[in-house]
């Protein structure tokens, strides 16, 4: 079986089409052209490769995982800050991640790659609880 971050790891590259495009008109074009260019895969293949690892995680493993994770994104935020880009833009492209996180769920769906419902409910909370606590590291940041 299958799970939603393998799925979106086997889908990343519309998974990133998807964003920059969602991330049109809603920030500033410096940094949509950002997310569109090589740094911007590069980013989501770290964010992706990371929900996997802390799927693959032990209980107690995951206290650390995340702590190391967030305090990357902490500092990526920063260092993103300091170039001129504003808090608002890194936070609505986190948003718009995630509206393409479901956006490609909904064609995995369609295509029959999903878990069982309840497993992909479930895999979901987790893929949000993760990406909320991308957007409070980078809360931090500012």
């Amino acid at each position: 079986m299958t799970s939603i971050p393998f799925l979106l790891r086997d889908h990343r590259d519309e998974l990133w089409q998807r964003w920059a495009r969602a991330l049109e008109g809603a920030v500033d074009a410096e940094y949509r052209e950002l997310i569109a260019g090589p740094l911007g895969e590069r980013m989501l293949r770290g964010l992706v490769n990371d929900l996997i690892a802390c799927s693959e995680a032990e209980e107690y493993e995951l206290p650390g995982l995340l702590r190391g994770i967030e305090s990357r994104v902490t500092a990526e935020a920063r260092h993103r800050l300091a170039l001129g880009f504003k808090v608002l833009d890194l936070l609505v492209a986190l948003h718009a991640l995630r509206g393409a996180i479901v956006d490609v769920l909904q064609d995995a769906l369609v295509q029959d790659e999903m878990p069982p419902f309840a497993v992909s409910l479930d895999q979901l909370k987790n893929a949000n609880a993760f990406l909320d606590r991308l957007v409070c590291a980078s809360l931090a940041a500012a």
